[in-house]
């Protein structure tokens, strides 16, 4: 017999035999309690900084501001992979200066719009 199949045939027979006994007595109290904790903290790191600890690492790896909660809320990973949409403004001079609106003035003409700020680069 290999190892490998003595391994799966001893895991399986551990498992089956568990059954029968208590939780702590397979897994010391002391690491259920630890793994207990760390998921507190982790689920305070999230609550704090909308970012898992993975979330953490990928960041301080790639550089970027990655989130998992990003793509809960439909967006991308990471904030910089998401396209920055041009803005739709409308300008018009005024007197000394330049003001911008969202919607089109209706008491201007339409000849009045300073440039096309929607088809220009910014």
């Amino acid at each position: 017999m290999s190892p490998l199949y003595r391994l799966a045939i001893l895991s399986v027979v551990a498992v089956t035999i568990s059954a029968c006994t208590d939780f702590y007595s397979i897994i010391p109290r002391s690491s259920y309690k630890t793994v207990g904790n760390f998921s507190i903290i982790s689920a305070g790191v999230v609550m704090a900084t909308d970012k898992t600890l993975a979330d953490h690492l990928v960041s301080f790896r790639t550089g970027k501001n990655c989130s998992t909660v990003r793509i809960e809320q439909g967006r991308t990973y990471c904030r910089e992979d998401e396209p920055n949409p041009m803005p739709n403004v409308h300008c018009y001079q005024t007197l000394g200066d330049v003001m911008c609106y969202a919607a089109p003035d209706p008491s201007r003409r339409p000849g009045d719009a300073i440039g096309n700020v929607q088809q220009r680069a910014l």
